[in-house]
């Protein structure tokens, strides 16, 4: 019985699938067809990658505005886009995937919603994925809660075993 608690508690857990959409159909793919992209393309009934676990979430930063003396003022945060700090693992394989699919465009989704469907116009290179623009029809707060459960807490700091002997 626990074992189908797990099983169902593991499906509440939000992942990221990426796609790649193509422009023309093909075998085993399916026509991709949003509110927010519509006929983005043609992708793969599974995602292309999935990923379970982000290092973490932070909106994005936009450029600080001009100061009176004539400087720019520090970068401000942006409540419009997020910044995603991908696993090293995870930043490779989509490396792999982007540089091999120069062209076409990049559906990312949360579960079953799309967040963003970008032309790839070059390899993503880093661990920094960043979507500069969140489709309005979006809460960025609460996507951004949303995907900071995806980033693994730091593991608490277990007791020792051993007791301290007595002064």
């Amino acid at each position: 019985m626990l074992s189908v608690g797990l099983v169902v508690h593991a499906a509440d857990q939000p992942l990221l699938r990426v796609y790649i959409a193509a422009k023309e159909p093909g075998a085993g793919l399916h026509a991709a067809d949003f509110p927010m992209f519509p006929k983005l393309g043609y992708i793969n009934d599974k995602p292309d990658l999935i990923i379970s676990q982000l290092e973490n979430v932070a909106f994005g930063l936009r450029p600080g505005g001009p100061k009176p003396d004539g400087g720019k003022g520090p970068p401000t945060e942006d409540p419009r886009s997020l910044q995603l700090h991908l696993s090293a693992k995870d930043a490779a394989a989509l490396s792999k995937l982007t540089s091999a699919h120069l062209g076409s465009r990049l559906l990312l989704m949360l579960n079953d919603q799309p967040l963003v469907a970008p032309e790839i116009k070059t390899p993503m290179i880093g661990q920094s994925m960043y979507i500069s623009h969140v489709p309005k029809e979006l809460n960025t707060k609460e996507l951004k809660g949303k995907l900071e459960t995806l980033v693994q807490k730091p593991k608490q700091s277990q007791p020792s075993a051993t007791p301290v002997p007595k002064a």
